[in-house]
């Protein structure tokens, strides 16, 4: 059955997460009619708050990067949404024997860290595991606390860990002069204590628009002057224009088929963009952790089997003992497919020698396994080695005037966040408008 709306063919918008919804709210303000079409359940995709007993737990994004001219912020303060700073680079670090560095050793740590960031934006390799090798082969270093190759050793596997998190990758897959794409505003960092799902309120609230949940889209066929969209149920609609503001991971995984086939400029860029997978584990324990006393960090590095592991403080955010630890890349694909006692297992393996109080089992446990979730196959956009600006354009460059592409993905500035998924989806409308006059 083909389903319209008025006399009029609808912009069907594919997607309710923070682009699309975005894109909706927009276009319908504008005075056009709108559709959108949501695979899951609910709205939100990747941003997504879980209440449990009186606590809010933050499954998808989580932080406000930077809240200087950030229009994410912009909408908390228009709604008075309660945040809290928790600006994530004030961190302590611990060695193998789980003793912290001295202020010296710390010192001395991130100052060579900072050093070869500054190597990196001018690095000539395309992939940072290459770069940063060439950079530490010439590195000379003058150190009143660690061996030259400790440092090194220690230096090469903080960046591993830095592109697992907050890359979604490792350091092969990911472009040298990832720094160029960072997509951060100035300012705190913020986090919501009670979800960043209020966000989606502001997006979502005082408009009309029919969104249609769990109506997974599977086929798009747009060879004609109308374009023909089919979801699981085979319910077919008619559109004027569609915008796609899928996750990338659902592009990639061709989990719609495109009639005729995407031009093949549309398909490498989809291919070619990062992708990866990054998941939360939050903890909550019956009492707190001996962490650093007298300090004002609320992240915490763990050296451990020649690996760094992360903790987060969440403890004054919820008053109580709850911790929050990020994977990404290979040991996010791991927590993918591993059952939570398996999870809870290698935490536990890993560092219940430098944490003297960590239980063998926590009083409570939530994990995310975004990378097998069919409606996203990943988390976040990342700039792998093939990455540039031509990518980017093509993404946003519209099929014949009809099929547009919206999300995080398609920001050139701010890939991989909530703000430059939302900035794109406005911008996106506007091209929309643009068209339609």
């Amino acid at each position: 059955m083909l389903k319209t709306q008025g006399n009029l063919l609808p912009i069907i918008v594919i997607g309710a997460g923070i682009s699309g919804l975005s894109c909706a709210k927009k276009l319908q303000e504008a005075g056009k009619n709108v559709i959108v079409l949501e695979a899951k359940d609910r709205i939100g995709g990747r941003l997504h708050s879980m209440k449990n007993k009186d606590d809010v737990f933050d499954l998808g994004a989580s932080w406000i990067h930077g809240i200087e001219n950030n229009p994410i912020w912009d909408i908390a303060q228009k709604n008075n949404i309660e945040t809290a700073v928790f600006n994530y680079v004030d961190s302590d670090f611990f060695h193998e024997n789980g003793q912290p560095f001295t202020i010296q050793e710390k010192k001395e740590f991130e100052s060579y860290i900072e050093q070869i960031e500054e190597k990196l934006t001018e690095a000539t390799d395309v992939s940072a595991l290459v770069s940063l090798r060439e950079i530490l082969n010439n590195l000379e270093i003058e150190s009143e606390s660690f061996s030259p190759d400790h440092l090194k050793h220690l230096i090469f596997s903080f960046f591993e860990k830095y592109a697992n998190d907050p890359y979604a990758t490792d350091l092969y897959g990911l472009f040298s002069q990832y720094q160029k794409y960072e997509g951060y505003f100035e300012g705190d960092e913020v986090i919501f204590p009670h979800g960043y799902s209020q966000i989606l309120n502001d997006v979502s609230s005082d408009i009309d628009i029919n969104i249609k949940t769990n109506s997974a889209v599977k086929k798009i066929l747009y060879d004609k002057d109308v374009v023909k969209v089919v979801d699981h149920n085979n319910t077919e609609y008619l559109a004027s224009k569609v915008v796609v503001s899928v996750p990338l991971g659902v592009l990639k995984n061709k989990s719609i088929e495109f009639s005729p086939q995407l031009p093949e400029q549309h398909q490498y860029a989809i291919d070619a963009v990062g992708f990866g997978s990054f998941n939360k584990i939050f903890f909550e324990l019956d009492e707190s952790l001996d962490l650093q006393k007298n300090s004002d960090a609320n992240s915490f590095y763990y050296w451990v089997g020649n690996t760094w592991y992360n903790v987060l403080d969440l403890s004054k955010i919820y008053k109580k003992p709850v911790y929050l630890m990020l994977f990404g890349g290979k040991l996010s694909e791991f927590v993918d497919n591993a059952t939570n006692k398996e999870v809870w297992d290698f935490i536990y393996k890993n560092l219940n020698t430098s944490l003297k109080k960590l239980p063998n089992k926590p009083k409570r446990i939530f994990i995310t396994r975004w990378g097998v979730d069919e409606f996203s196959y990943g988390s976040f956009s990342f700039p792998s080695i093939y990455h540039n600006e031509s990518l980017v354009a093509t993404l946003n460059e519209a099929i014949g005037n009809r099929i547009f592409f919206t999300g995080e993905h398609c920001s050139l500035e701010y890939a991989g966040t909530v703000h430059g998924a939302h900035m794109n989806g406005l911008e996106t409308a506007e091209e929309i408008e643009a068209v339609l006059k």
